[in-house]
């Protein structure tokens, strides 16, 4: 379906595809701070049939183990901070932010894990120093990617709710990758990708 949408879209060329960086969990890949994964089968097996996937797990990338103790965000005079939950004078903010340097080449796209203190966008629990959870922000890694990436197409799992959202997002991504303004798309797709285009 998706490589018909992309075709008749006029965004297919020569067999090529984007580069996408995935989560190496929802890909099925162990690296969760349990050992576990959090797979995700509209990414790991629908999306990755028209993008190039690179997987990259932030917390694993900056050295960390596999299974490690718990981290999370915590607001400290004014400014996001992501501490051990049980080691708080072990502070991974810096490390995380500093993998989008390690990227092998500049995605074209990225689908991070929803919620994570590296890779949450705008989901991801914040607390006080006392641990209570105050709101909500991006996780370290994916608040860097922004900056680093200004108008890259960001998503989590959680906005590939249905295949509506997933094709919306694989249009944002090739329209970013080939520089067409999404205002020469028809206009239904317009609207659907625009959430996913800066």
């Amino acid at each position: 379906m998706l490589t018909e949408l992309l075709t008749d879209l006029r965004l297919l060329r020569d067999g090529r595809r984007p580069r996408v960086g995935v989560s190496a969990c929802l890909l099925g890949r162990p690296v969760r701070y349990d050992g576990d994964h959090k797979y995700t089968s509209r990414v790991a097996s629908v999306l990755a049939g028209v993008f190039e996937i690179a997987e990259a797990c932030p917390e694993v990338g900056i050295g960390l183990p596999i299974p490690r103790q718990p981290i999370q965000v915590v607001r400290v005079a004014g400014e996001d901070r992501v501490r051990g939950v049980d080691r708080p004078d072990r502070d991974f903010t810096a490390a995380l932010a500093g993998y989008t340097e390690t990227l092998d080449a500049p995605p074209r796209g990225f689908i991070l894990k929803a919620r994570s203190p590296s890779c949450g966008l705008g989901d991801t629990p914040r607390h006080d120093t006392a641990g209570r959870e105050i709101g909500l922000t991006d996780g370290a890694f994916a608040a860097a990617l922004r900056r680093r990436f200004p108008t890259l197409p960001l998503c989590s799992e959680a906005d590939l709710d249905d295949e509506w959202a997933t094709a919306a997002f694989a249009v944002a991504v090739y329209c970013h990758w080939l520089g067409r303004p999404a205002r020469d798309l028809p206009e239904t797709w317009r609207q659907a990708a625009a959430r996913f285009l800066r």
